[in-house]
């Protein structure tokens, strides 16, 4: 019972913990779907409006080439070279700067002729490479001409020689970025962070003005962004502090570069008020099933203590049952029983078996003469000198009467069956206790040995009264003293 409580906790804690990890991943996968398909969505809207705003720029640049452009009216030219710019939302205007950065026309009929724009970073740009005829996207900046932050777009006008003639320019007014990443909830999405060329950051949501038009060419996660192009990584934030998990995307003729940063702890908050409320159900049924469990091995102990204390109980009583009471040897029945179970053994093993008997001399006449008391010592006395002598683990011995005894010696054979019983004589004799009614005038013992294979035994019955036998010849020959079964004339073969 105990196991299976433990199995069952086992078990939910397993179930729980694989739960726990299905929705960790879960949560992760969700977050990385919806920030791959919200870079798609607003890359794809971005990229549209700038492909947009690059035609009105290369509508410029075709008309601007044409001779016959230039020889029709002002108004006329006006309206091919600006019949296609502010179609995109977000578009301010166009401009023409001739080869010194002065503004000659603008989509916009109050746009100022005239305006020095030479020491801009997009006239600039042109200028110094005079092999540049792609888009180019400058840093956010404040226009002279509208006062707004702008990015400005621009492309060069050449001359027939290839040499500079000028450079055609339009402004994205930063609110309408501004406006279009704030219909992206920044709080559960991330960090959406629209960069330009060298890593110039051109808008971010949550808007924050001191980080546009700052740089992070020099960050490890933008230059791992750079060489991936599009994808999933985690690195540092290239805005502020901690690990950020990125997803992001390069598109348009001019390579931007659209991100959404989020901070692994916003992922998983969600995930972690699941978890905190499955811990705490899980924790209850566990503290549930371990009380029941230590209620349920305390209610089992007190029995096994009961049924330990109730078999130590029964042994006493066995071995009582067993044991002589005078001398702490064991009694009639015990010998029985042992002699029975090391016949069978030595049967099955084909092994020797040898039995001592052992009778205290003319004991009655000790009694009476030293009385019942002094015959207990006498007899306690032997039984001592029996147990010393008979001192192997497996060596059995009992008082089977009176001033009877009997030792079981398992696997030893007559020669040495003889040696312990000569040990018990001449240990009875060495205490020298007093016995004037005996032949020698001190307490002393006959011994009988018997032993298979030496004597023909066909049960155990059979072989106490081979030993039996040896004793009474003991006695008849005057006591104090041990003889040994004659053995048969044909060796008994033991079987089962």
């Amino acid at each position: 019972m105990v196991l299976a409580n433990f199995l069952t906790v086992a078990g939910l804690i397993s179930v729980a913990a694989l739960l726990l990890w299905q929705m960790h991943t879960d949560a992760g996968n969700r977050s990385q779907a919806n920030a791959n398909s919200l870079v798609q969505v607003l890359g794809r809207d971005i990229a549209r409006n700038v492909e947009l705003y690059d035609l009105s720029l290369q509508a410029v640049v075709d008309g601007f080439g044409r001779t016959d452009v230039a020889q029709v009216s002002p108004e006329l030219r006006q309206l091919i070279l600006y019949d296609r710019a502010a179609s995109a939302p977000g578009f301010a205007f166009l401009l023409i700067l001739d080869t010194h950065g002065t503004v000659v026309s603008g989509s916009n009929q109050s746009v100022p002729k005239g305006l020095d724009r030479s020491d801009t970073e997009y006239f600039r740009h042109f200028a110094a490479h005079p092999d540049d005829d792609s888009l180019h996207v400058s840093p956010p900046a404040i226009s002279r001409v509208s006062g707004q932050r702008m990015i400005m777009l621009s492309r060069r006008l050449s001359n027939s020689d290839g040499s500079l003639a000028g450079v055609v320019v339009g402004g994205i007014k930063l609110d309408y970025l501004r406006s279009l990443f704030a219909s992206v909830d920044a709080e559960h999405a991330g960090t959406v962070t629209l960069y330009g060329p060298e890593g110039v950051i051109l808008m971010r949501e949550p808007f924050d003005q001191s980080v546009i038009g700052t740089s992070v060419s020099e960050a490890p996660s933008y230059r791992r962004m750079i060489a991936m192009r599009e994808g999933n990584l985690v690195g540092p934030a290239m805005v502020g502090e901690g690990e950020r998990w990125f997803t992001f995307a390069r598109f348009g003729i001019e390579p931007l570069t659209l991100s959404i940063a989020v901070v692994p702890a916003t992922i998983y908050a969600e995930w972690w008020q699941r978890a905190l409320g499955l811990g705490f159900v899980l924790l209850g049924l566990c503290a549930i099933t371990a009380g029941l469990t230590w209620l349920l091995r305390r209610e089992l102990g007190r029995r096994e203590q009961a049924e330990t204390r109730l078999v130590a109980a029964n042994a006493r009583l066995t071995a009582q049952a067993t044991t002589d009471a005078l001398t702490g040897l064991g009694n009639r029945r015990r010998f029985d029983e042992a002699l029975a179970q090391e016949w069978d053994r030595a049967v099955r093993g084909r092994r020797p078996l040898s039995l001592i008997l052992i009778d205290a001399d003319c004991f009655k006449g000790f009694n009476d003469t030293y009385g019942h008391q002094r015959g207990d010592e006498a007899l306690r006395l032997i039984a001592g000198s029996i147990r010393a002598a008979a001192n192997r683990a497996s060596d059995m011995t009992c008082r089977i009467g009176g001033e009877e005894f009997a030792v079981i010696l398992p696997e030893i054979d007559a020669a040495g069956a003889e040696v312990v019983a000569e040990r018990i004589r001449a240990a009875v004799m060495g205490w020298a206790m007093p016995h004037a009614a005996g032949p020698n005038a001190v307490l002393t013992v006959s011994c009988g040995v018997a032993s298979v294979p030496e004597v023909l035994a066909h049960d155990a019955a059979a072989l106490v009264a081979k030993a039996d036998t040896a004793l009474y010849a003991a006695k008849a020959a005057g006591r104090n003293q041990v003889r040994i079964a004659e053995p048969s004339k044909a060796t008994l073969r033991l079987v089962s």
